[in-house]
């Protein structure tokens, strides 16, 4: 589990980031919605140590808070891919050549999911003349690939067509069952009620409150 409590981070020009409590645990899907501006993704880069709070305390499986223990449980998709100079494959190659985890999804598994993005034509083509969509695509296998059992998902899906949407919320739910936890930014109600069992709902740099599906949408909305 991942426990929040009295979180904050001063934003730029802004009132601060206020998380009062939160708890993220595995075998659970979490959607995490609110207009913009409203510290979504701020609250992922803070529970992956991408931009550091002013207080609070934040606690991973009960062993603290540092850049290292979120390596070791966290796998992170931004909303804007990134990736290292050369080509598809290359990328995937980094990470089997210079990551010290040793969890990673092996080369089968790998190949199995890179065919169901259907990327196997854009291996040996430049990351950076792929499309937006199948940067996209890239991404999500890069995060799966880490083998986290916390995965962090920045609108995932905002560039993809309806079949790759429909492949990725499989797969999260294939993440579920293996009893992952799954913190998804979307701004797509329709896809937070379709697959979210907790709904995060935050405004104005506050957490307003964690609901079930049906007392957000039937009675908050």
């Amino acid at each position: 589990m991942i426990k929040i409590k009295n979180i904050e981070k001063q934003i730029k020009y802004q009132k601060p980031l206020k998380i009062d409590s939160l708890e993220i645990e595995k075998g659970c899907i979490y959607t995490i919605l609110g207009h913009n501006g409203s510290g979504k993704s701020t609250l992922l880069k803070i529970l992956y140590n991408l931009t550091s709070h002013d207080n609070g305390e934040i606690d991973i499986e009960s062993n603290g808070f540092s850049s290292e223990i979120c390596q070791n449980y966290i796998a992170y998709n931004p909303q804007k891919p990134c990736f290292l100079r050369g080509t598809l494959e290359e990328n995937f190659n980094y990470i089997y050549k210079y990551s010290s985890n040793k969890n990673l999804l092996n080369r089968n598994q790998l190949k199995d999911l890179i065919s169901e993005f259907k990327l196997e034509n854009k291996l040996n083509v430049d990351v950076r003349k792929l499309s937006g969509g199948e940067q996209a695509k890239a991404q999500f296998i890069r995060t799966l690939l880490l083998n986290k059992d916390y995965i962090l998902l920045d609108e995932p899906m905002a560039s993809l067509d309806f079949e790759t949407r429909e492949l990725v919320e499989k797969k999260i739910r294939q993440l579920k069952k293996e009893n992952r936890a799954i913190v998804l930014v979307t701004h797509d109600f329709i896809q937070a009620r379709k697959i979210g069992e907790k709904i995060i709902f935050m405004e104005n740099l506050n957490l307003i409150g964690i609901y079930n599906p049906v007392e957000f949408f039937d009675k908050i909305m």
